[in-house]
């Protein structure tokens, strides 16, 4: 299981495992999206279309 911690200015650390696993690096965008099941999902932008569906 991996936890981030939210700072006090709403900014998270994303885990080493997480990063790996979405392939993304210092810089790199991710998005989050609520999916049908009301479950939160962490995306990485360059490799999601924005307008793809769950």
């Amino acid at each position: 299981m991996n936890i981030a911690k939210i700072s006090a200015n709403g900014q998270i650390s994303l885990p080493i495992e997480v990063r790996r696993t979405l392939g993304v690096e210092p810089g790199d965008k991710v998005i989050f999206v609520q999916n049908k099941k009301g479950e939160m999902v962490i995306k990485s932008v360059a490799s999601t279309s924005l307008i793809e569906e769950d």
